[in-house]
């Protein structure tokens, strides 16, 4: 008998009689197994719409239940995902852009977070409103309180087949309580041994039975407090090695051509005219650096203390979970859950650093356009946002929505679910401390003359109360998300083979998906200074429909053993403008027990994942840039060619296109040792991939010079080409970049569990649990000619990553200590180095991350039936992240260690809970 097929016993019996807790999971599991097999009824697991009476099949499946969770330590699911072993690449940890504040990902495989499926009771949720990097979409991991939890099952590798779109990576399925006969309150907080970062949780939970069936609500509020980057020492300027300064940009001009300013350095007509050390004590404070030492930029500024290292966050959430029976033969359900999310995201304070220029013949009238004038004269302004009064915090609302009704039942001797599923999403972003450009053409000057004057504001004094208010702004965003989903999924057995019953399972599904993400004018229309946005909208409607068959091909046990195999197979049609049309995924595999106790898999097919809506949908973004890049061979070298850049969405892409395999072993090599090894490998071919301005310029297909008369009309990929009047030779007017279908990513490595349980009679029982994964190969390729790079070796992407944990228990006592492990970490970096001769040369050099290794420990006590106390510290050791090694060109550059990686910069954590059941 395999583990995980004990463990799914342990599950069905512990869900009838609702005692999913941390004393019940050992009992069970060591319960006979034919006294526990009677009571089994089929169940679908994650990864598979046929009914089983065994967890362990063709794919691998890993279920956390709601007693690891708590013995975990961490205070939510998403800190709890990102610390799985499959969770392998980049994460949004919370704090990843101002787009996603609040928001957290899971990205197994390394495949990309838009690439792993994520579930509630089986059904999709709405992605996150906003895009993260203002191109992919997500699902926000974090949207649902533990306590309404009772197990998450990952399924890791591809299950298009099964589930469709987005299910490359794997698949994470968060079951929620469906039993629950009591009132109970939860209370923790937790408090960092280094300040900042305190979290409160307040959680009450009740479950009843009454004639309409079994119905559980959760109610949390959770209060999370900013973690900024000024209260952990080594994310504050200096670096490891002391050698970072603070921003250059406090308060300084430029007057290129000494109009106003007379002092200059010697053969250059520019002046710089720098803010003296009274002038940086005023208008910074604390946040001006004043050093003599420096040769110009003396009046420093302390940009990074206010930034975030984790968003503050208190959110209030609701969650309804209802069973009920109609007759002997159907029953229904009804999940509803609601959040109200405010976030709270620091960023340093606003600069500005805006060319200027004025009227040579009308001294004191202001434009950013040169041809705005026959003579112009030049200057440019940097300064530090400080006079608006207030932290440049940008406030995120989120409001959310999931629900979905099932009705399952009985059709002669089939069984059949229907179910609708519906939810949205919607953020709305205040970001403060903007700058109108209109308006600061409006009261600027550069002569230090006007500085008496109250209706002109020169830059190296603080703005008056009235000129705040005259050129203060605020970027807004309004951001909505949502999905509509009908589904039929009939299940039962066909007819009988000499080793047993073929079963199928047939689904049906009709979706739409919808999104909007808005930009306020300004913004839009470039008039914040510094601040760029894009918006868009769209929707798309698909239809699917999908077979899957299980076949016993061999049945001897004792002799030959069994061998099963599975098929499945989908069809999606989706119905936008994009150019995926229909997409067919395959999947295939085999189930071998040659023994009661062990078990071999293979499985393999493909999957796909639809453009991203944003990506098809997005509106043009536009900025002015530059380059050296010249296309008519006669436009002169030294030259530099300026044009207007455009980033819009593209409708034409199509699917990502990706294949799985996986071949495994399991086993119970004693009644209370068990493993589980596996091999598996994902590639992805025509994934989207942003086009850069280089390579649109390098590709003669995108001349449209002719094809569009203005950039106005450029609705695709291109650039167009001009001559100006006096030239005799054509440069560049504008270019359009976005997103194609042209890159490669593929992930192949080997995972390893293995579990020991010991009963230790008066004495307690212990387990014992250990899983690690090992990423081989993770490579990346944005285009068939690019450097294929491997990100395990080239990115400093950690091959290895472990888990442990240890648990304890003795009559109302249990003890907890879990280990999490994140592998060393090689990849390269253009250094700049010196020959013996003193001379300069750069060069690729590797170099290596040190592991990162976090520890917890809790232990709780059951004082009586209704009282139980838990104490923890988590990051016992007080591990903070590694540091680039000495002489790497980023070990001294902000914030100091590899982000969205998985290190934790919170530190040594304390914690006590409280669980009080009425």
């Amino acid at each position: 008998m395999t583990r995980k097929k004990q463990l799914t016993w342990a599950i069905q019996v512990a869900m009838a009689g609702g005692l999913l807790g941390l004393g019940t999971a050992s009992p069970i599991y060591a319960a006979d197994s034919d006294t526990i097999e009677q009571t089994v009824e089929r169940i679908e697991v994650t990864g598979s719409r046929i009914k089983r009476t065994d967890l362990e099949g063709v794919a691998p499946v890993t279920v956390i239940s709601a007693a690891e969770i708590e013995a975990s330590g961490f205070t939510s699911v998403e800190e709890l995902l990102q610390a799985s072993v499959f969770n392998s690449g980049r994460t949004i940890e919370g704090n990843e852009s101002s787009w996603t504040q609040g928001a957290n990902t899971i990205n197994m495989r390394g495949m990309g977070a838009n690439r792993t499926l994520v579930l509630v009771n089986g059904k999709r949720v709405p992605q996150y409103p906003t895009a993260t990097g203002g191109s992919s979409n997500f699902v926000d991991t974090s949207t649902f309180p533990t306590s309404a939890i009772e197990r998450i099952e990952i399924l890791s590798g591809g299950a298009s087949a099964i589930y469709g779109s987005d299910a490359i990576g794997g698949v994470v399925n968060i079951i929620l309580k469906s039993t629950f006969e009591r009132t109970q309150l939860d209370l923790r907080h937790e408090n960092p041994q280094l300040g900042g970062r305190d979290k409160s949780r307040a959680t009450l939970t009740h479950g009843m039975n009454s004639r309409l069936g079994q119905t559980m609500f959760v109610l949390e509020y959770r209060d999370d407090e900013m973690l900024r980057r000024g209260q952990r020492d080594f994310t504050q300027v200096g670096g490891p090695d002391g050698t970072d300064t603070f921003s250059s940009t406090s308060a300084y001009l430029r007057d290129y051509s000494r109009v106003f300013h007379n002092q200059g350095q010697s053969g250059s007509a520019t002046t710089y005219i720098m803010a003296n050390e009274q002038q940086c004590q005023e208008l910074f404070g604390s946040y001006g650096i004043w050093n003599d030492d420096e040769s110009r930029y003396k009046c420093r500024y302390d940009s990074d203390r206010d930034a975030s290292l984790h968003t503050g966050k208190r959110e209030w959430n609701l969650v309804m979970n209802h069973q009920g029976e109609l007759n002997s033969d159907w029953s229904y359900n009804i999940m509803l859950q609601g959040s109200d999310r405010e976030t709270t995201r620091g960023n340093g304070q606003k600069s500005i650093s805006p060319t200027i220029y004025m009227d040579r013949d009308n001294p004191g009238v202001y434009s950013y356009d040169a041809s705005d004038f026959e003579r112009s004269r030049e200057f440019r302004v940097y300064r530090r946002l400080d006079d608006y009064g207030q932290r440049r915090d940008y406030t995120g609302l989120q409001k959310s929505l999931n629900s979905s009704i099932g009705l399952q039942g009985r059709i002669g001797d089939y069984d059949l679910e229907l179910s609708w599923a519906y939810g949205k999403s919607t953020f709305e972003r205040i970001g403060r401390n903007q700058m109108r450009a209109d308006r600061l053409l409006e009261v600027i000057s550069f002569d230090p003359a006007d500085s008496a004057n109250p209706d002109k504001w020169y830059p190296l004094d603080k703005m008056t109360p009235a000129q705040v208010e005259h050129l203060y702004a605020e970027t807004l965003t309004d951001a909505g998300s949502g999905m509509n989903q009908l589904s039929a999924v009939l299940t039962g057995d066909l007819f009988e083979l000499p080793a047993g019953t073929v079963q199928f399972a047939w689904s049906a599904e009709w979706a739409r998906e919808w999104y909007f993400d808005h930009k306020d004018e300004h913004t839009l229309n470039d008039n914040l200074l510094g601040q760029g946005g894009t918006q868009g909208r769209g929707d798309r409607k698909r239809y699917a429909t999908a077979g899957e068959l299980a076949l016993p091909l061999l049945d001897q046990p004792g002799g030959w053993g069994q061998l099963e195999a599975s098929l499945a197979l989908r069809y999606d049609r989706y119905d936008d403008q994009s150019d995926v049309g229909g997409a067919l995924t395959p999947q295939a595999g085999l189930v071998y027990r040659p023994t009661e106790n062990t078990l071999f898999r293979l499985n393999g097919g493909k999957s796909f994942r639809a453009p991203d809506l944003h990506r098809l949908y997005a509106g043009p973004s536009r900025s002015f840039t530059s380059t050296n890049q010249h296309i008519d061979p006669n436009h002169p070298a030294d030259v530099t060619d300026q044009f207007e850049s455009i980033t819009a969405g593209n409708v034409d892409l199509e699917e990502e296109k990706g294949k799985f395999f996986n071949l495994g072993v399991v086993a119970q090599l004693t009644d209370d040792l068990s493993m589980s090894l596996d091999y598996w490998r994902i590639s992805l071919t025509g994934a989207v991939y942003r086009e850069s301005v280089q390579r649109v310029l390098e590709n003669p297909a995108y001349d449209m010079t002719g094809q569009a008369s203005n950039c106005r009309e450029l609705e695709s990929l291109g650039y167009i080409m001009q001559q100006q009047q006096g030239n005799d030779y054509l440069d560049i007017l504008c270019v359009r970049r976005g997103e194609i279908n042209s890159s490669y990513e593929a992930s192949q490595g080997i995972d390893f569990e293995v579990e020991y349980r010991m009963d230790l009679g008066d004495y307690g029982r212990l387990r014992w649990k250990a899983d690690l994964s090992h990423t081989l190969k993770k490579e990346y390729q944005s285009f068939a000619e690019a450097e294929r790079i491997d990100e395990t070796k080239d990115d400093y992407l950690p091959a290895w990553k472990a888990g442990a944990s240890v648990r304890y228990s003795l009559n109302d006592l249990n003890l907890n200590l879990s280990w999490h492990y994140l592998g060393s970490a090689e990849g390269w970096h253009t250094w700049t180095l010196r020959d013996e001769d003193n001379n300069a040369y750069t060069e690729r050099v590797w170099s290596k991350l040190a592991p990162y290794t976090r520890v917890n420990l809790n232990g709780s006590y059951q004082f009586n039936r209704n009282l139980r106390l838990t104490l923890g510290i988590n990051n016992l050791t007080n591990t903070m992240p590694p540091q680039y090694v000495e002489g790497h060109p980023s070990r001294n550059s902000q914030p100091y260690f590899r982000t969205n990686s998985g290190y934790n910069v919170v530190g040594r954590t304390f914690y006590g809970a409280v669980r009080y059941q009425f």
